[in-house]
């Protein structure tokens, strides 16, 4: 049996009758853990709670607590079996998992060409839009001013190698592209 199969078929209660405890229909009981004559432990089916000493937790952990050892021997102790994977099947789990992150690698690498397209493409607009509008208007200002901070995302991407906020990018993108298309550039 797993874990999970051990918690849906062995109560808390009927571990609790293992040991002796009796468990009062409110759902208290004495526990046993700190040795107590007044019942301060609520039981709920898939665990307990002590208000006295803090003790808390499953059926494995109960019995961790009462008999001073591991999960592994709790969860035997509860008939609890480990299945031994074939080498078959460790190759195969092991195939699968690299095939996940070399895809996980190239979807990042995609997605680091599309960011870097975009940031080069953002660059030429601002750099188009300066060459194209008015010196000192409000285009050409915004447009330099995005230059000077694309520049400084550029930086701190590539040759700093931390990240940035690539939404920033795509919003500046498209701003300027707006206020290009706005002022006659072509809608490339």
């Amino acid at each position: 049996m797993t874990a999970e199969e051990i918690k849906s078929a062995v109560t808390m209660t009927e571990v609790l009758e293992r040991y002796g405890v009796k468990v009062g229909r409110n759902g208290m009981a004495c526990c046993p853990i700190h040795g107590e004559k007044h019942p301060s432990m609520k039981v709920f089916p898939d665990g307990y709670k002590c208000f006295a000493c803090g003790a808390n937790g499953d059926v494995f952990r109960f019995i961790q607590e009462m008999e001073g050892c591991d999960f592994k021997t709790a969860f035997k102790a509860l008939g609890g079996t480990y299945q031994a994977h074939s080498t078959s099947m460790t190759r195969a789990n092991s195939r699968k998992h690299y095939e996940r992150l070399r895809a996980k690698k190239q979807k990042a690498e995609e997605h680091e060409r599309e960011f870097r397209h975009i940031l080069d493409g953002t660059i030429q607009l601002c750099q188009s839009m300066i060459s194209f509008s008015e010196p000192l208007s409000d285009d050409w200002c915004d447009a330099t001013n995005c230059l000077q901070w694309l520049w400084h995302v550029y930086e701190v991407k590539y040759l700093e190698g931390e990240e940035v906020d690539e939404v920033d990018v795509l919003r500046t993108y498209r701003k300027i592209r707006q206020r290009y298309v706005a002022v006659g550039g072509s809608a490339e």
